[in-house]
């Protein structure tokens, strides 16, 4: 059931992006194209890359990936500095519906400014498909298929965009060209202004420049909200594995079937409260205040009573490690934290009734021989 369940969701992840592009494209080159395609085009694809994105669910650059983890690779764009992105590409889409399909004629200035937003989101476009599409290079690690499908799915948009605002710079040109009247306008700034853009492609060069204010603007209404000035540069360079990621990740660990150790690593860190790397089996694992507690009781009952510590490993053998092979999400890990809390605290009341110096023997659990704190 769960292979086809993911072979499904790989199917929709293919053709859903591509079902979009091509019908858009048979829409684009039908002579009377229309407008409420593109737009509901836009709009289901804007959907779509939302759901996927959440539904993919990479963690932070600051994480170590698991070896035998579900995740093989880093977020593509950095969490703290997405509505940055969000917000640039929304004002290069609004600008270009304003552009295509207010019928009115626009004041020069105001084009050129609408032109501007239009090469931020092509901008913008650009270095998502650059980030996405060149694929991600874990240490350690290789992209999964699943990574893959996800990537170039998630292009289909930013892919689309380019391709109608190259369009409608095409058409506008030729419209600029055959252009012979001059409109007349009151204010002497403006009609010259209007002089020069009625020559051919002026007012597309014109917008160049413009885009940098235009784009300052922005960064200034985001700085209001919490973001950074220099966010829409950090959204793909602090990130790691990807094209445009400047950041280095800490090396992949490995957690094996200890469902703890699962825990420690899988459950939401506001929860389930990571404190550091540990050794374990000569491997680097995630370690929290609960699995080494755990761990530390067995290490108390293997010292005092071994035939007891047995049986306790026996029992946990048995029904512990198949346990781990359910914990799959964070949500998951978070239930077995829960769960493990009033054992954890049994663990610590035996631990305090019977143990010198229990916070030693807590603190010194999966750390190397030679630094052991007893």
């Amino acid at each position: 059931m769960d292979g086809l369940l993911y072979i499904g969701i790989v199917y929709v992840m293919i053709i859903l992006p591509v079902f979009l592009v091509v019908m858009d494209i048979i829409n684009y080159t039908k002579k009377k194209a229309r407008p409420v395609f593109e737009l509901i085009a836009f709009i289901t694809g804007g959907v779509y890359m939302a759901l996927a994105y959440w539904v993919w669910d990479l963690p932070g650059y600051e994480e170590a990936l698991n070896i035998y983890g579900f995740e093989n690779v880093h977020e593509p764009f950095g969490s703290r500095h997405l509505l940055t992105l969000l917000m640039f590409a929304l004002a290069g889409f609004v600008c270009y519906f304003i552009r295509k399909f207010v019928k009115k004629k626009l004041p020069p200035l105001a084009e050129v400014f609408l032109l501007g937003g239009m090469y931020a989101g092509v901008v913008v476009c650009a270095a998502v498909i650059i980030q996405l599409a060149l694929g991600a290079k874990p240490q350690g690690l290789s992209m999964s298929e699943y990574d893959w499908m996800s990537a170039l799915s998630l292009c289909s948009v930013p892919f689309i965009f380019i391709v109608h605002v190259t369009e409608l710079m095409v058409r506008l040109v030729k419209e600029k060209a055959k252009e012979q009247e001059e409109r007349e306008y009151k204010n002497p700034v403006l009609r010259g202004i209007n002089r020069i853009f009625l020559k051919g492609a002026n007012i597309f060069y014109a917008a160049l420049p413009v885009m940098l204010p235009v784009m300052a603007l922005l960064i200034m209404i985001l700085c209001l909200f919490g973001q950074q000035p220099d966010s829409i540069i950090k959204a793909f360079t602090e990130t790691s594995d990807w094209a445009l990621s400047q950041e280095i990740a800490p090396p992949p660990v490995e957690y094996d079937v200890h469902y703890l150790c699962t825990v420690s690593l899988r459950g939401h860190k506001g929860l389930v409260r990571p404190i550091r790397y540990g050794i374990r089996r000569g491997r680097r694992i995630v370690v929290n205040r609960q699995l080494c507690i755990a761990n530390a009781f067995e290490q108390l009952i293997m010292e005092r009573t071994p035939t007891l510590h047995r049986k306790i490993r026996s029992f946990y053998d048995t029904y512990g490690y198949p346990v781990s092979k359910h914990i799959r999400s964070a949500w998951a890990a978070d239930v077995v934290y829960v769960i493990m809390k009033p054992l954890e605290w049994f663990f610590l009341i035996i631990l305090y009734l019977f143990d010198e110096k229990p916070e030693n023997r807590i603190a010194s659990q999966y750390l190397p021989a030679e630094i052991k704190i007893m």
